[in-house]
């Protein structure tokens, strides 16, 4: 009954029909890469992905291809032209990009369905919002671990929009049985639109306090906040901002977020 309720509400937050619970994300984005047929390339965001984007495909026997970025953001001319350059039989990327840049997923979408490459997006940072559109993804992965959206510290999901491919990843989930813990996913899953709007106002309040600094996609929806400073004396004004606010950051350069010199305040860490 818990399974059936949590896989319920995930089908409204997603629009897609076909879901499974996974042990974790990386485990749904290793099911989702392992139909990919041997020799084909995986394409990733050069930056604003996951750690393991760059992992999970050379597990499972394929090369890897990074796509241009804008500020995390996927370029589509550079979309397009590894589309056509490459064998490419997936593009894997996370929408938001860095949980701070709103992708265009439908232009994405169209690009690589023009090229028959699937496109596999993971909404662990947007499940609960509008960029959570599985119209546009042939599959969709998510983590409900620690410092997601939907933070209950076990399992993830994976979905597709056709039952054909669908069947095909199910061969490969590792699923998550534990009812205890499908019964806490499912209370997260429950308490999101609060969560998401705690988070969005917080991230709102940062904004404005810093809106002097160089914030990148300041107007999209997101649940951090990167910020690039040019000097010292800008990294330390940042650093003492969220000493003095008690909010979490991390520094960048770093593939998660920006290959820029910038500080991203950790928004989604935080909590009531």
């Amino acid at each position: 009954m818990i399974r059936s309720d949590l896989i319920s509400a995930l089908q409204k937050l997603t629009s897609h029909k076909y879901i499974e619970i996974t042990t974790r994300g990386d485990a749904a984005i290793t099911a989702a890469l392992s139909i990919i047929p041997k020799g084909k390339a995986v394409l990733i965001p050069e930056e604003g992905g996951w750690l393991s984007y760059p992992k999970i495909p050379k597990k499972v026997g394929l090369a890897v291809v990074k796509v241009k970025c804008d500020d995390a953001k996927i370029n589509l001319a550079d979309l397009h032209n590894r589309l056509k350059e490459h064998s490419c039989g997936v593009l894997l990327y996370q929408n938001p990009g860095g949980y701070f840049a709103e992708q265009s997923m439908k232009e994405i979408y169209s690009l690589c369905q023009k090229e028959n490459c699937l496109v596999i997006m993971d909404v662990s940072g947007s499940i609960g919002t509008r960029l959570c559109d599985g119209v546009y993804a042939d599959i969709l992965v998510g983590s409900f671990g620690e410092w997601k959206l939907v933070e209950a510290k076990v399992g993830g999901f994976i979905s597709a929009q056709e039952k054909e491919i669908f069947e095909k990843v199910r061969e490969y989930c590792q699923l998550l049985e534990d009812p205890e813990n499908l019964k806490i996913i499912l209370a997260k899953i429950i308490e999101l639109p609060e969560r998401v709007l705690f988070l969005t106002q917080k991230r709102k309040k940062i904004i404005d306090d810093l809106k002097s600094f160089d914030l990148a996609h300041k107007e999209d929806l997101g649940f951090v906040v990167v910020v690039k400073y040019k000097n010292q004396i800008e990294k330390e004004t940042l650093i003492n901002y969220c000493k003095h606010n008690n909010l979490p950051w991390t520094e960048c350069p770093r593939y998660i977020r920006l290959n820029k010199p910038a500080i991203s305040i950790e928004v989604k860490r935080l909590e009531k």
